[in-house]
């Protein structure tokens, strides 16, 4: 339930693309199902340098973002030279947290490779929990 510290939303997705290498397939063909974890980080980075904010600048302002949590749904395999769209958005911004949600789709039909989710803490330089700062949230929320 979202609370004054919080905020639930359902921003459209951005997307953007990446094409899987001979080196992310395993002997079966598949993209290994780890990599999708770096095409959902390659959606976020892609998000956030889209929306003017790239995550070098968090850092220049003190801050970062680790993964605090990650999970993901596989539904079909990406093999070797599929163009894939990473759909990225935010689900919720916390007072401290933030959750993306992904997708994962085959470029040359649309279907549905993967989902799933990453929630991002925002700490300061030394690792202590650090609040959005309210600039920044509203990138995320705009």
């Amino acid at each position: 339930m979202a609370t004054a510290s919080d905020s639930s939303c359902e921003t459209k997705y951005h997307e953007t693309e990446a094409r899987v290498r001979y080196a992310e397939t395993d002997r079966m063909g598949f993209a290994y199902y780890a990599h999708f974890f770096v095409w959902f980080e390659v959606g976020r980075t892609a998000f956030l340098r889209d929306r003017g904010y790239p995550y070098t600048r968090f850092e220049e302002e003190g801050y970062r973002l680790p993964v605090v949590e990650a999970g993901a749904r596989y539904h079909a395999p990406a093999r070797y030279d599929d163009v894939l769209k990473i759909q990225t958005r935010v689900a919720e911004v916390r007072i401290s947290r933030i959750r993306f949600e992904n997708r994962v789709l085959r470029a040359s039909d649309g279907k549905l490779l993967a989902e799933g989710e990453v929630t991002l803490a925002c700490v300061d330089a030394s690792g202590r929990p650090a609040r959005i700062p309210e600039g920044i949230r509203r990138l995320l929320l705009g």
